[in-house]
C-alpha cells in the first residue's frame, strides 16, 4: 500500500479508522486539538462527549464488554488524565480491552513546572497492561497498532497511550496504512494434547463434575463449546460473577453464579463435586470469598494465561489454551458414557434441579408482590419478566451488583458489572457504551442511588446522543452496602452512609429525560413496563427496602 503524510492527531485518528473503531468516548482539552480536528475530518468516527473523564473510561468499558472489541477514550493532559483512572481500574480487573488515550503538554516543556502537569505513564503504569509516552511522531502508527495487539492479546485489559502536544499538531509523519490483521492474529491456542489426555481421564471417572465458567468463556465465546462438554460428562455449570451469561440461565445444566455472594445452591453444587473444571476462571479474589472457598480435590485448570494456572488453589491437570479450543479437545477426548456412571451423574443434576426449584419458590414467594417497601427480590423478579430475552443488564456497584445476581442472563455479553474494581459510577456510563455498541437491544442499568450521584449528569449525554437506556434506581437513600455492613460487623452502628430524599425523577427529567417514583409494588411491574417500552432514557425511581442485608447471605 503506498504511504500517506498526515500531522500526528491524524495518524492515531487513520489508525483507529482501519482499526474499525466507530467512537471516541472523552472530554477535549487543549493539548487534544490535533486528534480533535482529525475526527472533526473522520466521519466514520463518532465522538462522544461526556462530563467526566471517569464516565469517558466507563463508557469504552461498556462498549468493548458488549462487543469484545476495543473500546476508546480521550482526555487532556492533569487532571483529564487522573479523571480516568477509576474507569480504567475496572477494565483492568475485569480484563475488558480499553485504550486510553491521553494528550499532554509539548515534550519541551514536560517536567518544568507546566499548566496541569502530570507524568501520566506513572500514574497509569499499575492500572493497565501497557503504559507508553510518544514523543518521536515516527512512533505513532506503530504504537497505536501495539496498543491494539496488547490490549486484545491473551486476557484483554486496558492499554494506554500518552502523546506530546507538539507531535500532534506541527508535524506529519509519512507511513503505510496497514490493515489489522497485518499485525495482529485471531488463532485460538490448543491445549497440550498429553495435558488434554491426563484431563479427560479424570473426567470421564467423575460422578460429581461440575464446571465453573468465568470472563474467559466470553472472551473466547466458547459458550457452545463450554456447553457442549458438559452436556458430555453431564456436569453441572456454575459461572463466576464475570462469567454471568457465558451459559444460559435456562440450561438444564446451568444452576447459576457462584461468587463472593453465592446462592445456597451454587453453593451445595461445588461442595459435592468430585472434578471440578475452572475454565477462562482466574480464581481472584471476589470469585473465591478471597480465597476462602474449599475446591474438590481433583481440580481441573483451563487458562489462556498461564501464570494464573496453580496461582491461588492447587491442581490436578493445568491446561494452558483457550477456552473454546480446550473445551472441544476435552470433548473429543473424553470416554464414551458408562451407564451406571450416567446415572449416577444424572441423578445428582435431578435433584439439584429440585433444589434449584425449591430455592427460586423461597427467594420469590407470591407474597412479595405486596410486601412494602418493595423487596430487591421482587424488583429482580419484576425486572427480568419486563425485559426481552437479549437484553443488556449493567449491575452497579454495591447491592444493586449481587442482587443483579438472581436475575436469569441467557446470552454472552448480554450482563456486566464492576466486579474486580468494584468502581461506583460504572453502570450508567458503560449502559450508554453498550448501548451505542448495541442499538437494536434494550439496555438497562440496574444502579444504587450512592452510585447515580457520581454519574448523574451523563443521563445528559444519553439523551443527547440519542442512546436511551433504561435507569433502574434501587433507592436506599444513601450508601447502603456500607450501611449493612456496619451494621451487621460494628453492633449497630453507622456513620456517613445517609443521604437525603432526592428528586432523581425531576433531575432526570431536567436532563431531558423522562422519570417516575414507584413505592408501591403493585404499580411496580407496570411501571417497569412504561420504562422498558418507552424508547427513550427513562429513570425509574424505586424505593427499596433497606432491611433485606447483602451481609447475612440472603440468598
Amino acid at each position: 500500500m503506498d504511504k500517506i503524510k498526515q500531522t500526528g492527531g491524524g495518524a492515531i485518528v487513520d489508525c483507529l479508522k482501519r482499526e474499525g473503531v466507530p467512537f471516541v468516548f472523552g472530554v477535549p482539552g487543549g493539548q487534544t486539538l490535533g486528534i480533535m480536528d482529525a475526527l472533526y475530518s473522520t466521519p466514520e468516527i463518532r465522538f462522544i462527549t461526556v462530563h467526566d473523564e471517569r464516565a469517558a473510561a466507563h463508557m469504552a468499558d461498556g462498549y468493548a464488554r458488549a462487543t469484545g472489541q476495543p473500546g476508546v477514550c480521550l482526555t487532556t493532559t492533569g487532571p483529564g488524565a487522573t479523571n480516568l483512572l477509576t474507569g480504567i481500574g475496572g477494565a483492568l480487573h475485569d480484563s475488558s480491552p480499553v485504550i486510553a488515550i491521553t494528550a499532554n503538554n509539548r515534550g519541551r516543556d514536560l517536567a518544568r513546572d507546566d499548566a496541569q502537569e502530570a507524568d501520566h505513564v506513572a500514574l497509569l503504569r499499575s492500572l493497565t497492561k501497557w503504559s507508553l509516552l510518544i514523543t518521536d511522531i515516527d512512533r505513532i502508527p506503530h504504537a497505536v497498532r501495539e496498543a491494539f495487539r496488547r490490549s486484545l492479546g491473551g486476557s484483554p485489559g486496558p492499554v494506554h497511550l500518552d502523546f506530546t502536544r507538539e507531535i500532534l499538531e506541527s508535524e506529519e509523519v509519512e507511513f503505510a496504512p496497514l490493515d489489522p490483521l497485518q499485525y495482529r492474529t485471531e488463532g485460538r491456542v490448543q491445549g497440550d494434547l498429553e495435558q488434554v489426555e491426563q484431563a479427560a481421564v479424570v473426567l470421564s471417572a467423575a460422578k460429581s463434575p461440575t464446571i465453573w465458567a468465568g470472563r474467559g468463556v466470553l472472551v473466547s465465546e466458547a459458550t457452545d463449546a463450554v456447553v457442549e462438554l458438559a452436556e458430555k460428562i453431564d456436569a453441572a455449570l456454575l459461572t463466576t460473577y464475570n462469567g454471568i451469561g457465558a451459559v444460559p440461565a435456562d440450561h438444564p445444566l446451568a444452576f447459576g453464579s457462584l461468587s463472593r455472594h453465592g446462592t445456597r445452591v451454587t453453593k451445595q453444587v461445588l461442595a459435592e463435586s468430585d472434578v471440578l473444571v475452572v475454565i477462562g476462571n482466574s480464581l481472584n479474589a471476589p470469585t473465591t470469598s478471597r480465597w476462602t472457598v474449599e475446591l474438590p480435590k481433583k481440580v481441573i485448570q483451563i487458562d489462556l494465561n498461564p501464570a494464573m494456572i496453580g496461582r491461588h488453589y492447587p491442581f490436578t491437570v493445568g491446561i494452558n489454551g483457550d477456552a473454546g479450543a480446550v473445551a472441544r479437545q476435552l470433548t473429543a477426548a473424553v470416554s464414551p458414557k458408562d451407564a451406571a456412571l450416567e446415572q449416577t451423574r444424572r441423578s445428582r443434576i435431578t435433584q439439584l434441579r429440585k433444589n434449584q426449584t425449591d430455592w427460586q419458590s423461597k427467594i420469590f414467594p407470591p407474597e412479595l408482590g405486596t410486601a412494602e417497601p418493595i423487596k430487591p427480590q421482587y424488583l429482580m423478579q419484576a425486572l427480568r419478566q419486563s425485559l426481552p430475552r437479549d437484553a443488556i443488564i449493567v449491575g452497579g456497584a454495591g447491592n444493586p451488583g449481587i442482587w443483579t445476581n438472581l436475575l436469569e442472563i441467557y446470552e454472552p455479553r448480554t450482563y456486566m458489572k464492576p466486579v474486580g474494581f468494584g468502581n461506583m459510577g460504572f453502570a450508567l456510563p458503560a449502559a450508554i457504551g453498550a448501548k451505542l455498541a448495541r442499538p437494536d437491544r434494550t439496555v438497562a442499568c440496574v444502579i444504587g442511588d450512592g452510585s447515580l450521584g457520581m454519574c448523574i449528569s451523563e443521563i445528559e449525554t444519553a439523551v443527547r446522543e440519542q442512546a436511551p437506556v433504561v435507569i433502574i434506581l434501587m433507592d436506599n437513600f444513601g450508601y447502603g452496602n456500607i450501611k449493612q455492613e456496619q451494621l451487621t460487623y460494628f453492633g449497630g452502628r453507622y456513620l456517613g452512609v445517609d443521604f437525603s430524599d432526592i428528586d432523581f425523577p425531576k433531575i432526570a427529567r431536567g436532563f431531558g429525560a423522562q422519570g417516575r417514583r414507584v413505592e408501591n409494588p403493585t404499580e411496580l411491574p407496570a411501571a417497569l413496563e412504561e420504562a422498558v417500552g418507552a424508547n427513550v432514557t427513562y429513570l425509574l425511581d424505586v424505593v427499596i427496602d433497606p432491611s433485606d442485608n447483602v451481609w447475612t447471605e440472603p440468598f
